[in-house]
Parts: C-alpha cells; sequence; structure tokens
C-alpha cells in the first residue's frame, strides 16, 4: 500500500481524487492501493523548556542551550489522533509519498513526523511536487515523483529556522521580562524584533520631523489658447530670493525654448509574487497582508483557481510555455476595466514565446502566481476573493500585452544658471496598459518650434513644506522588509537583494510577523498606517545598540538560511553561530532590559492609581484590576480579601460609583441591575458588616 501524507485536508482530497483513494476512513482516504492522510498543519514542534527540566522562568538556567533539541506532538486530543493515525499508516506502508506543501515549512512538516515516527528501514520515500491542485498538476506531479533525499537541504535550512528561532525567542523573551521585573512577558524575536524597530525608527523619524517652507519660481507662457507653465530646477529657502529670479519676467519674451521629444516603450510588469500581490492589495482594498494571505491560499486550496501563492518569484520556469499557452486559450473570459479579456487573446498568445518571464534561474521553490485555467463562477466567489482572483488575473495577462508605447515631452529654457521646464506624456498605443489605465496626468504639452520664445504671461513663487518620509503602511513595510529593512528604488538591486535572499522573513511569514506585533500590543493599526504603541518604543529603545534589533543581521541570517537551502552553508555551522551568538548577547540583553524596568506599561499605571483607602482592613489602597477593584494588601500578611467585581449584580459600574461606595459604605440609586430572568431594576449598593457587596432597595 502506498501512503500519501499531504500538509492538510484539502490537498489531501485533492491527491485522493486523482489516485481514486475514494472509500474516507478515520484520518485518512483509501482506494487503489492508495492510504492518502493529512498532517493538519505543524503538528510536530520543538519541545518547550519543561522538556528540558526547566519548569519555571529563572535567570538560574537561562540560556537554555537544547542539544540535540527534543520533538513532541501538539497537546491537543484531535492532533494528537491525526499524529496515531499517520503513525499506524507509516509503520504498515510499502511506500511513502511526502505531499506536504512544496516549500521549507512543508518539508519541515513531514521531516518532523518521520523522526517521531520512525519509519521501517527500506521503505522508500519520495517527495511529490506541485504548483498547484488542479487534477493535471497533481497528476502531473505523481509521475514525476523525486527521492526526498533530493530535498534534505530544504529540510535542514527549516530546521535551522526552526531551531535558531526556539534559541533566540525562548532565551531573549524569558531572561528579558526577568531582568525587566515586568509581570507580563515582553517578547522578542528574530524577525519581530528587527520588524518593529523599523516601525519605531520611521515613526519616531516622523513625528521629530521639522518642516521647512522652500520657495519655487515659476513661470506662465502663452500658447493660442493653451498656456503652459515651466518650473525652476530649484527650490529656495529664502522667498525674496526666489522672487528676485523672476522679478521684471512678466511681458517679455522667454529665452529661446527647448523642445525634446522622446518615444519610449513602457514593459509590461512581470506577475504577482506573494509579497507584491500583498503589497498591491493593501494599497488598492486596503486588505492587511494576513487577510489577502487567506484569500490567495482560499483561491488555491478550495477553489482551485490560482498556483501556489506563497512564492517569492515574479518569473515562470522556461518549461512552462506551452501550458501558458494552454491557459491564455483556454481562459473565460472576464471583464476588466471595461476590457473583454477574450479580445486581447490574439495579442496575449503572440507574446508568449521569449517573453522575459520564462527564466529559469529566476524561479527557485516556486514559479509566480498565475491563473490555473479552471473554470470559475465569479458569482460564487465573496467580494474579497473576486477582487483578490481578478487581480492575480490581470497581472498574468499583462505580461503577455505588447509595451505601452508613450511620447515623453520636454519644455525648457535657461534663466540665470537655472533652468525652467515641465514635462509631459502622451500614449501612442496603450499595450499592457488597456488593463491598468495611468493615473492622472497633466495634458500634453504643446507643439512649438525648437528655439521660439515665447510671452511671459505671469509669474509667481509656489511656496511649498518639506515632508517628513510617511508611517509604515504594510504595503510600504513589506517593500522593505523585503531588501534588508532598506529601501530600494531600483527595480534591478530590488530583484538581486530577493535573489540573495537578503529580507526579513519570507514571503509566507511577513504578514504573520504583523499580526504577532499587534497581538502582543507593539503596535496598532490606524487606518492603514501601522503605528508603534509606547511599550513598542521603549522596547527598541531599550534594544538599540544590541544586534538582535538590527534589520541587516536579520537579513544576514535569512541569506544564510537560504545557502543551507542551495547546500552552499552547512547546518551545523549555522547553529554554531547562533549558539554562540544567544550566548555572547545574552549578558547585555539583560543589561539592557534594566532601561525598560522603569517604563510603566498601561496596565501597570491602571493598578498603581488609588480608588480610595480599603474600607476592610483600613490600611490598604484599593486598587483596580482587569475584572475587580481589590485591595493592594491581598498579597501581605495579613492578608486582605476585600473585593468589589467591576460587573456586579448583572450591571458594570463606573469608577464614580465604585469610589463613592467605598468612601460612604452606600451608594446612591443605581439604574439597571438585571434578574437572572432578566428583569431590569434600580437599587443602591451597600457595604455589609463584613465589608462585602451587597443590594439595598430602601
Amino acid at each position: 500500500m502506498k501512503t500519501v501524507i499531504a500538509e492538510k485536508p484539502s490537498f489531501a482530497q485533492a491527491v485522493a481524487k486523482v489516485v481514486g483513494a475514494t472509500a474516507r476512513k478515520d484520518g485518512y482516504l483509501e482506494g487503489n492501493g492508495y492510504q492518502v492522510t493529512w498532517a493538519i498543519g505543524h503538528l510536530v514542534g520543538l519541545s518547550m523548556p519543561q522538556a528540558y527540566g526547566f519548569e519555571k522562568w529563572s535567570l538560574d538556567h537561562l540560556p537554555i542551550n537544547p542539544d540535540p533539541f527534543k520533538l513532541e506532538v501538539k497537546n491537543d486530543p484531535g492532533i494528537q489522533k491525526q499524529f496515531n493515525v499517520i503513525k499506524t499508516l507509516f509503520e504498515n506502508a510499502d511506500e511513502i509519498i511526502v505531499a506536504t506543501d512544496a516549500a521549507r515549512e512543508g518539508e519541515l512538516i513531514y521531516r518532523y513526523i518521520q523522526q517521531l515516527i520512525k519509519t521501517p528501514v527500506g521503505v522508500p520515500i519520495k517527495r511529490l511536487w506541485a504548483s498547484s491542485n488542479t487534477d493535471k498538476a497533481v497528476e502531473k506531479a505523481l509521475n514525476e515523483l523525486q527521492p526526498i533525499t533530493n530535498y534534505d537541504n530544504l529540510f535542514y535550512a527549516a530546521k535551522a529556522r526552526s531551531e535558531a528561532d526556539w534559541l533566540v525567542g525562548i532565551n531573549f523573551t524569558q531572561g528579558y521580562t526577568l531582568a525587566s521585573g515586568k509581570n507580563k512577558a515582553l517578547s522578542i524575536g528574530r524577525v519581530q524584533t528587527a520588524t518593529l524597530r523599523l516601525i519605531v525608527d520611521r515613526y519616531l523619524e516622523n513625528s521629530k520631523f521639522k518642516s521647512t517652507p522652500f520657495f519655487q519660481p515659476r513661470v506662465t507662457l502663452e500658447h493660442d489658447e493653451t498656456p503652459f507653465v515651466l518650473s525652476c530646477d530649484k527650490n529656495f529657502e529664502d522667498k525674496g530670493e526666489a522672487s528676485a529670479l523672476v522679478n521684471g519676467l512678466k511681458g517679455s519674451l522667454s529665452p529661446g525654448i527647448r523642445k525634446e521629444d522622446k518615444t519610449t516603450n513602457e514593459k509590461s510588469p512581470l506577475p504577482f509574487d506573494l509579497t507584491t500581490l500583498q503589497r498591491q492589495a493593501n494599497s488598492t482594498f486596503k486588505y492587511t497582508g494576513q487577510r489577502t494571505l487567506d484569500i490567495v491560499q482560499l483561491l488555491y486550496e478550495r477553489h482551485k483557481a490560482v498556483t501556489y501563492p506563497r512564492t517569492d518569484s515574479r518569473y515562470l520556469s522556461e518549461m512552462q510555455i506551452d501550458e501558458v499557452k494552454e491557459v491564455l486559450e483556454g481562459l473565460q473570459n472576464f471583464s476588466i476595466n471595461d476590457v473583454e479579456t477574450n479580445s486581447l487573446k490574439k495579442d496575449l498568445l503572440n507574446n508568449v514565446d521569449k517573453n522575459k518571464v520564462f527564466n529559469d534561474k529566476k524561479v527557485s521553490d516556486h514559479h509566480a502566481i498565475i491563473p490555473t485555467g479552471e473554470p470559475i463562477d465569479l458569482s460564487t466567489l465573496k467580494e474579497d476573493e473576486k477582487n483578490i482572483f481578478l487581480m492575480i488575473t490581470k497581472g498574468f495577462l499583462q505580461t503577455f500585452l505588447p509595451d505601452c508605447v508613450k511620447i515623453n515631452r520636454k519644455l525648457s529654457f535657461d534663466h540665470q544658471e537655472h533652468v525652467f521646464s515641465a514635462t509631459s506624456f502622451n500614449i501612442i498605443s496603450s499595450g499592457w496598459r488597456v488593463l491598468y489605465p495611468e493615473g492622472e496626468h497633466s495634458p500634453m504639452l504643446p507643439e512649438i518650434v525648437e528655439g521660439e520664445k515665447k510671452t511671459i504671461s505671469n509669474v509667481v513663487v509656489h511656496e511649498g513644506s518639506t515632508k517628513p518620509k510617511a508611517i509604515f503602511t504594510e504595503a510600504s513595510l513589506y517593500g522593505y522588509m523585503e531588501t534588508e529593512g532598506k529601501l530600494v528604488q531600483d527595480k534591478k538591486l530590488r530583484e538581486a537583494l530577493k535573489e540573495k535572499g537578503k529580507g526579513l522573513g519570507t514571503p509566507a511569514t511577513r504578514s504573520g510577523f504583523v499580526e504577532t506585533l499587534i497581538s502582543r500590543a507593539y503596535i496598532e493599526r490606524k487606518g492603514v498606517k501601522l503605528m508603534p504603541t509606547e511599550i513598542g518604543v521603549e522596547l527598541i529603545n531599550s534594544l538599540r545598540e544590541i544586534s538582535i534589533s538590527s534589520p541587516e543581521i536579520t537579513a544576514e541570517w535569512e541569506y544564510k538560511l537560504k545557502l543551507i537551502e542551495k547546500g552552499e552553508l552547512d547546518y551545523e555551522q549555522f547553529m554554531r553561530e547562533i549558539r554562540n551568538y544567544v550566548n555572547d548577547i545574552f549578558p547585555t540583553l539583560l543589561e539592557s532590559a534594566k532601561q525598560i524596568a522603569k517604563f510603566q506599561t498601561p496596565e501597570e499605571k491602571a493598578r498603581n492609581v488609588s480608588f480610595g483607602n480599603c474600607p476592610k482592613c483600613q490600611s490598604g489602597e484599593v486598587r483596580k484590576g482587569k475584572k475587580a477593584f481589590y485591595c493592594g494588601n491581598w498579597n501581605q500578611e495579613p492578608k486582605c480579601d476585600f473585593t468589589i467585581w467591576i460587573s456586579s449584580f448583572n450591571k458594570k459600574l463606573s469608577d464614580k460609583q465604585v469610589i463613592e461606595l467605598i468612601k460612604n459604605g452606600v451608594t446612591n440609586k443605581i439604574k439597571g441591575f438585571k434578574s437572572k430572568t432578566g428583569k431590569s431594576y434600580d437599587a443602591k449598593l451597600i457595604l455589609d458588616e463584613n465589608k462585602k457587596v451587597k443590594l439595598s432597595f430602601d
């Protein structure tokens, strides 16, 4: 019996359909000599410190350096049951086919399971590598199975990532939290802390920016009924100096005007990788990165409408030329920007052969995200699914449309060692921009004779002010995360950095890090902006001199993981570096935590607010917790158990009402208490002789 293990039930069902395993069993599908099961994601993971005998957080045993690391099945009855299903199937298999996601983490999911189960010696293990879960793609992958050993380097890269994150995250989080004296965990991680620093540094740069005015001279020149404006090439700091440059020009003839017309061919964009798709969806629809990832995953898994989404490539394999032609020929008609895609098929098919998108050197694990060509009824998709699907389709089609041909015109003249100029463009042939019209632009500058002089009908000094760099949105943040946390405008350099793997995280994980920072209250969303919280700023300020917060160091680690994946760096060497790094940095990290020890979190500030003297013990101060007001002597000797629940008798009490009760032992009549049956009534609250809260109807 051949046993196939997929990462998720959806892909298991896709494989089962192709191999004929139609009988449903408990945790797997069976038939035609196959048993197809699934892993439910990261079913097995690295054990926590408790497995090594470290039950409590303590500086006495930090840093922890497991060697080797222990593995364990997640502590969940459903997951443990599925693990036992897989174990039984593996132990009785004649051949194992690994069909977890064709990527680094998918490889790790299977290898960790294999290490715990220890499959019988001699059982052949093969790897299925599919770019989509359509019947055709799965069938092709089954015919091209590879020995699992071909993917050992991919596993070692995933293993190194997993263990490095454990060593940094566990040791630095526990050590920093303990040294800070805070009773809430202050999470530090290999990628998340460097990402937080990007957000904090941009926020601080923006908030400290001092805007300064500038002045730009501009002249209006007459031309029939279409006057045009030329602007000076310099912005002056002094308004008087700017005005002096154009004083006396009004009503005079301009110097001879130069005209430069240049025809340019604007090449079509490449199809999307995941990060580019997330950035575009954030800019266009305001979708978060995680939302876009969830949507495209659904389009891939459930609808089989697009190829594997967690890719970092915007190119296609040279072997896909015929496949692309087939997809284009069979693609159903869609209306995109009022253009019927069927009307473009001739141009599309004429531009497939020798297209720049086919480049084996720029395709790693997976090619760009493209439509599979499977029929899809757009009316069955939710609005956000439809938006993302059409965005991917448009990105794919644009690649195979002709260049957009433009005439760029520049008019200019010289005046007192300065150049006054203006530019405009006119589209001669829309090409790929028929699907992606350009934004608003100024009308084409007029046709004039080279050297012609025009009457200057008006002069103005435009006043503007310098602007700070914008607060990060997810769209702009992901761009920085791709390129070592640097602003890289040049497309070729951006591609070079991406190819080297020098980024923060991977396309599949970047949105997850943003969500993690939000869940840990280090940042928050304000509209589409990512703003750091007070604690987020303080954390980075305390770690600023430590390399764990450096985007460059984190990008270098990601680069080394890529080298392991390629077989160009040894896993053991990388792990020695990480272990040494953790040991070397740890004392400095503890010292830095003293800085944040002085900072009070909002929760700590709230806990330190006194709501009056305790009416029971008479010596403690009443504080406010999440669910109740309590005496500050609750943990002192003698202990005081005075408590007022914030929600009493099915009504939430205000701070004012609680203060009144503590001070006077009774409140005024309060409206809106509710009985167990939901009936509303009014009453006073009193403290009885034991200082317990009671109702009074007097």
